[in-house]
């Protein structure tokens, strides 16, 4: 289902290391490397900025990005966050979030993206 908690990044796994690499705060106070946590939690910490895994697999709703990003920016919780607002919304192949030498391309592709959105503020 695209409208459950989410599983997103704790502090632990290769986005924890990405995000240390680039001195992002992860928002997600888990020591679990894949906690589910609900919206209204995620959006009460009010992320500047979102990272959706792309996927070629197909087996669940969620698993399209476009669905993702289509249920962040309509749903009336997530819609109100900065990072949906302000369009600070990364598509990152899901790959490059799992601890394999793909890893790189998760740095090199969040660093862009942050550039980009602090070029455009």
């Amino acid at each position: 289902e695209i409208d459950v908690d989410p599983f997103v990044a704790g502090q632990k796994g290769a986005p924890a290391y990405v995000m240390s690499i680039l001195g992002v705060e992860n928002v997600i106070d888990s020591d679990d490397e894949w906690p589910t946590v609900g919206w209204e939690t995620i959006a009460r910490t009010n992320p500047d900025i979102i990272v959706i895994g792309k996927m070629d697999r197909r087996r669940f709703p969620a698993d399209d990005w476009e669905l993702k990003m289509q249920f962040l920016k309509s749903d009336p919780v997530t819609r109100q966050m900065n990072a949906v607002k302000s369009g600070n919304i990364v598509v990152m192949d899901a790959q490059s979030m799992n601890p394999t030498m793909r890893t790189i391309e998760g740095i090199e592709t969040l660093a862009k993206a942050i550039e980009a959105f602090e070029a455009t503020q």
